[in-house]
């Protein structure tokens, strides 16, 4: 499923595909897709798991919400090459290239938002702080997640939180700040919060990093998801249950399922 890393990803490659071309069509043709047509890119933007794209049509802007869902991909394909599997909208371009937004179990957004007002999509007014746009405010943090009685991993699946955080960066930054992923919010203290926070980061560094040596940012490269088949694993403990601790501590990671979703963690030192 894609997060933060994945749908920054996805803006890097759509700003380097985009940069200084036209629109010339759209199809199938969602709502509001005829303002698209011989429109120019302006500017592609991640907040939390949202693609922004702003483009000018004739002096007036317009703007494409997408949300990559659950399993939505942008895609590139060169003048000739057929549309990928579960291509839901196409996008030609003036170069002879398509973009594509494939999206397998149809989760995903693709919203033509007139005049770019992204600020009026009460789905983006709802986000906390993006950590990689904005970082994280250790102390702010802490703040939030002392008036949270339920499990601290499932805390951080809250968008209001931390935006872009999800299932997978939550079991990892867990793991870097070695806290157990059943523990009470409210009982992490103000230390260990700033542990949760630069476990964070550092997640979603490593993410990116690993992302990149994959070539998935990289001219036409296309990323893959960790539920894919044959797809590799970049993380260190999501889907590696019963495997070593990467820290070699004698542990195992172990799956558990909290609110129908995988956590995994080592109970040796997540204790």
């Amino acid at each position: 499923m894609p997060e933060l890393p994945e749908v920054e990803v996805a803006a890097r490659n759509l700003r380097r595909w985009t940069a200084g071309k036209r629109i010339r069509a759209v199809r199938p043709r969602p709502p509001g897709s005829a303002a698209l047509v011989g429109a120019r890119f302006r500017e592609v933007r991640r907040v939390g798991k949202n693609l922004l794209v702003t483009l000018e049509r004739r002096g007036a802007s317009v703007g494409v919400w997408s949300h990559l869902g659950m399993t939505g991909k942008w895609l590139r394909r060169a003048a000739g090459q057929p549309a990928p599997r579960f291509s839901r909208v196409s996008v030609a371009l003036d170069d002879g290239t398509h973009l594509h937004f494939a999206d397998m179990r149809r989760f995903g957004r693709f919203r033509v938002v007139a005049g770019a007002r992204f600020e009026g999509l009460p789905a983006l007014r709802a986000l906390g702080p993006d950590p990689l746009s904005d970082g994280v405010d250790a102390a702010a943090l802490h703040a939030r997640l002392a008036r949270l009685r339920l499990p601290v991993k499932l805390a951080l699946l809250d968008q209001r939180l931390l935006a872009g955080v999800g299932n997978i960066q939550a079991s990892e930054a867990l793991h870097r700040a070695r806290l157990d992923p059943r523990r009470p919010a409210r009982s992490l203290s103000r230390a260990e919060v700033g542990k949760l926070a630069r476990g964070v980061l550092a997640s979603i560094r490593f993410t990116l990093a690993r992302f990149a040596a994959s070539g998935a940012d990289r001219d036409d490269g296309e990323i893959t998801y960790v539920e894919e088949r044959r797809s590799a694993n970049p993380f260190l403990v999501y889907g590696r249950g019963g495997t070593p601790c990467p820290r070699r501590d004698g542990g195992t990671i172990t799956r558990i399922v909290q609110a129908g979703r995988s956590t995994f963690f080592c109970p040796v030192c997540q204790r």
